[in-house]
Protein backbone atom coordinates (compact mmCIF):
# COMPACT_ATOMS: atom_id res chain seq x y z
CA UNK A 1 0.00 0.00 0.00
CA UNK A 2 1.21 3.43 -0.37
CA UNK A 3 1.40 6.22 1.44
CA UNK A 4 -1.11 9.49 0.96
CA UNK A 5 -1.17 12.13 2.88
CA UNK A 6 -4.33 14.21 4.46
CA UNK A 7 -3.71 18.29 5.44
CA UNK A 8 -5.86 19.51 8.05
CA UNK A 9 -5.96 23.30 8.03
CA UNK A 10 -6.80 24.96 11.48
CA UNK A 11 -6.86 28.52 12.30
CA UNK A 12 -8.25 28.33 15.78
CA UNK A 13 -5.57 27.04 18.07
CA UNK A 14 -8.02 24.98 20.39
CA UNK A 15 -9.40 23.34 17.85
CA UNK A 16 -6.03 22.49 16.47
CA UNK A 17 -4.92 20.98 20.21
CA UNK A 18 -8.15 19.53 20.38
CA UNK A 19 -7.47 17.77 16.54
CA UNK A 20 -4.16 17.09 18.60
CA UNK A 21 -5.66 15.07 21.03
CA UNK A 22 -7.93 13.26 19.27
CA UNK A 23 -5.53 11.74 16.64
CA UNK A 24 -3.28 10.78 20.06
CA UNK A 25 -6.40 8.75 21.46
CA UNK A 26 -7.00 6.96 18.38
CA UNK A 27 -3.28 6.09 18.83
CA UNK A 28 -1.79 7.83 15.78
CA UNK A 29 2.24 8.28 16.15
CA UNK A 30 4.48 10.71 15.38
CA UNK A 31 5.27 8.71 12.24
CA UNK A 32 2.18 9.40 11.27
CA UNK A 33 1.40 12.96 12.25
CA UNK A 34 3.31 16.20 11.64
CA UNK A 35 2.52 19.26 12.67
CA UNK A 36 3.71 23.08 11.33
CA UNK A 37 3.00 26.47 12.51
CA UNK A 38 4.79 29.81 11.82
CA UNK A 39 7.35 31.15 14.43
CA UNK A 40 5.15 34.15 15.20
CA UNK A 41 2.38 31.93 16.68
CA UNK A 42 0.44 33.43 19.72
CA UNK A 43 0.24 29.94 21.03
CA UNK A 44 3.84 29.19 21.62
CA UNK A 45 4.21 33.12 22.92
CA UNK A 46 1.25 33.09 25.20
CA UNK A 47 3.14 29.81 26.67
CA UNK A 48 5.97 31.34 27.63
CA UNK A 49 4.58 35.47 28.06
CA UNK A 50 7.01 36.04 30.42
CA UNK A 51 9.98 35.43 28.59
CA UNK A 52 10.83 37.85 25.60
CA UNK A 53 11.65 35.82 22.92
CA UNK A 54 12.14 36.26 19.14
CA UNK A 55 10.03 35.28 16.65
CA UNK A 56 12.36 33.50 14.37
CA UNK A 57 14.44 31.75 17.35
CA UNK A 58 11.72 30.19 19.89
CA UNK A 59 13.34 28.38 22.37
CA UNK A 60 12.80 24.68 22.61
CA UNK A 61 11.38 24.47 25.75
CA UNK A 62 8.33 26.98 24.61
CA UNK A 63 7.73 24.60 21.40
CA UNK A 64 8.17 21.57 23.26
CA UNK A 65 5.67 22.88 25.76
CA UNK A 66 3.15 23.60 23.19
CA UNK A 67 3.39 20.43 21.72
CA UNK A 68 3.07 18.66 24.75
CA UNK A 69 -0.20 20.25 26.18
CA UNK A 70 -1.77 19.53 23.25
CA UNK A 71 -1.73 16.10 23.36
CA UNK A 72 -0.60 13.21 25.28
CA UNK A 73 2.22 10.43 23.95
CA UNK A 74 1.38 12.19 20.42
CA UNK A 75 2.07 15.91 21.51
CA UNK A 76 4.90 14.57 23.58
CA UNK A 77 6.56 13.01 20.45
CA UNK A 78 5.98 15.97 18.44
CA UNK A 79 7.34 17.96 21.17
CA UNK A 80 10.67 17.97 19.58
CA UNK A 81 9.31 20.95 17.45
CA UNK A 82 12.25 22.85 14.82
CA UNK A 83 12.67 25.57 13.74
CA UNK A 84 12.59 25.77 9.85
CA UNK A 85 12.75 29.14 7.82
CA UNK A 86 9.71 31.00 9.48
CA UNK A 87 8.17 27.62 10.03
CA UNK A 88 7.93 25.42 13.24
CA UNK A 89 7.80 21.65 11.95
CA UNK A 90 7.60 18.29 14.18
CA UNK A 91 7.21 14.77 12.55
CA UNK A 92 8.12 12.73 9.77
CA UNK A 93 7.65 15.47 7.31
CA UNK A 94 10.80 17.14 9.23
CA UNK A 95 13.00 14.72 8.15
CA UNK A 96 11.96 15.10 4.15
CA UNK A 97 11.69 18.73 3.71
CA UNK A 98 15.54 18.48 5.86
CA UNK A 99 16.51 16.05 2.68
CA UNK A 100 14.56 18.84 0.02
CA UNK A 101 16.19 20.85 -1.91
CA UNK A 102 16.52 24.23 -0.27
CA UNK A 103 15.31 22.64 2.76
CA UNK A 104 11.75 23.50 1.38
CA UNK A 105 9.09 22.56 3.89
CA UNK A 106 5.78 22.06 2.10
CA UNK A 107 7.82 21.02 -1.64
CA UNK A 108 8.41 18.38 0.49
CA UNK A 109 4.89 17.19 0.56
CA UNK A 110 4.86 16.99 -3.11
CA UNK A 111 6.02 12.94 -2.85
CA UNK A 112 2.46 12.90 -1.37
CA UNK A 113 1.04 14.03 -4.48
CA UNK A 114 0.79 17.37 -3.98
CA UNK A 115 1.29 20.02 -6.77
CA UNK A 116 3.54 22.98 -6.34
CA UNK A 117 0.54 25.43 -6.34
CA UNK A 118 -1.66 23.90 -3.34
CA UNK A 119 1.94 23.46 -1.28
CA UNK A 120 2.69 27.10 -1.90
CA UNK A 121 -0.90 27.93 -0.69
CA UNK A 122 -0.20 26.11 2.40
CA UNK A 123 2.15 27.73 3.42
CA UNK A 124 1.26 30.91 2.83
CA UNK A 125 -1.41 30.00 4.82
CA UNK A 126 0.97 29.05 7.81
CA UNK A 127 2.80 32.17 7.24
CA UNK A 128 -0.56 34.03 8.12
CA UNK A 129 -1.08 32.39 11.00
CA UNK A 130 -2.66 28.83 9.94
CA UNK A 131 -1.83 25.69 11.51
CA UNK A 132 -1.37 22.41 9.69
CA UNK A 133 -1.69 18.58 10.73
CA UNK A 134 -0.29 16.28 7.79
CA UNK A 135 -0.93 12.74 8.22
CA UNK A 136 0.53 9.96 6.51
CA UNK A 137 -0.52 6.96 5.72
CA UNK A 138 -3.11 4.11 3.35
CA UNK A 139 -6.28 4.95 2.66
CA UNK A 140 -8.36 2.90 5.12
CA UNK A 141 -5.66 5.38 8.12
CA UNK A 142 -6.07 8.52 6.39
CA UNK A 143 -10.32 7.77 5.97
CA UNK A 144 -10.20 7.13 10.10
CA UNK A 145 -8.34 10.26 10.43
CA UNK A 146 -10.49 12.19 8.04
CA UNK A 147 -13.56 11.48 9.70
CA UNK A 148 -12.11 12.23 13.33
CA UNK A 149 -10.64 15.47 12.41
CA UNK A 150 -14.16 16.54 10.80
CA UNK A 151 -15.06 17.13 13.76
CA UNK A 152 -12.95 19.33 15.67
CA UNK A 153 -13.55 22.10 13.13
CA UNK A 154 -10.70 22.19 10.47
CA UNK A 155 -10.69 25.39 8.23
CA UNK A 156 -9.88 23.09 5.45
CA UNK A 157 -9.35 19.02 5.43
CA UNK A 158 -7.91 17.79 1.92
CA UNK A 159 -6.19 13.96 1.09
CA UNK A 160 -3.75 13.78 -1.36
CA UNK A 161 -3.10 10.49 -3.52
CA UNK A 162 0.14 9.84 -4.32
Amino acid sequence: MSQNCLIAEFNSERDFRTAIEVLDKAHFTADEVSIVKHADDEGLSELNAAEDTTPASPSSETTATGATLAGGTLGAALGSMTLMGPLIVAGPIFGIAAGAVGGGLLGAVESWGVDDRVAESYQTKVRNGARLLIVTGDDIRLADAESMLKTTGPTSLETFQR
